[in-house]
């Protein structure tokens, strides 16, 4: 009986572990926009615009990488999130962008 207590225990820690660090990434990065279409990130620009992605920047963020690949792309959790040097540059979800802000079409976009 202490057994199975106990195994119970363990995975439900395990479970709250694994489904809690969802909820609190979505509490805590909610989205800002509703579904839109086009490829799912965008890039944000050194001066804080965000614009569509062009096509070679689409195939390294669609490539497969190794975990511990160096030269992955490194994508950005919400839109004020800065790099180690302090700029906002970076890759995001287009979902994450705040809908005050007018996602740039260019001509080579996605």
């Amino acid at each position: 009986m202490i057994v199975l207590y106990i195994i119970g225990s363990i995975v439900g820690l395990i479970l709250i572990l694994r489904f809690g660090s969802a909820l609190y990434f979505h509490l805590r990065y909610p989205a800002q926009r509703k579904k839109e279409p086009g490829f799912k990130y965008i890039h944000v620009d050194n001066d804080g615009s965000v614009r569509e992605l062009y096509s070679e920047e689409v195939e390294y963020l669609t490539a497969k990488y190794h975990s511990a690949d160096g030269n992955r792309p490194y994508i950005k959790n919400s839109y004020e999130q800065k790099t180690l040097d302090g700029k906002i540059s970076g890759y995001i979800l287009r979902t994450r962008v705040p809908t005050n802000l007018t996602i740039i079409t260019k001509d080579r976009g996605y």
